[in-house]
């Protein structure tokens, strides 16, 4: 039996013209890699911390929550070179999302390196807060 993760994800709306649930609720994913969680709980800045994947060689599935009790974290891609930070996800107080993420997450993309040649590997996951610093628990696995 090959090891497996088993990922439960659903989205419930009851508005008084809305009624919705999806389907469906969980599916399973082959787990080959045994390293993680990682990096684990760390204190995200309003200008923004990068999330250290160092101890994973290629990180997949990935569960990012937000510990604080008051204030949101934006959660998306921080391009170094051209200092723009792109956000992808927000995050409210407790909140807490699985996904799973690229193997290209570094990677750099608008033009195409040489034939023989890559291109740089510099852009990082980051996660920034507002109104103040907030403890944001990241919990990666390997592929």
């Amino acid at each position: 039996m090959a090891a497996e993760a088993t990922i439960r994800s659903s989205l419930q709306i009851k508005a008084d013209d809305i009624e919705y649930q999806s389907r469906p609720t969980a599916y399973t994913a082959d787990v080959t890699g045994r390293k993680g969680p990682a990096p684990g709980a760390f204190t995200a800045t309003i200008a923004g911390t990068d999330v250290d994947f160092s101890e994973l060689t290629t990180p997949s599935l990935c569960r990012i929550q937000n510990q604080d009790a008051t204030n949101r974290v934006d959660v998306g891609i921080w391009d170094p070179e051209t200092g723009v930070f792109y956000p992808v996800d927000e995050l409210l107080p407790g909140e807490s999302y699985v996904r799973r993420l690229s193997r290209n997450l570094a990677g750099e993309y608008g033009t195409d390196p040489p034939a023989g040649t890559t291109g740089p590997n510099t852009n990082r996951l980051r996660v920034r807060a507002f109104s103040a610093s907030c403890v944001v628990l990241v919990e990666a696995f390997e592929l």
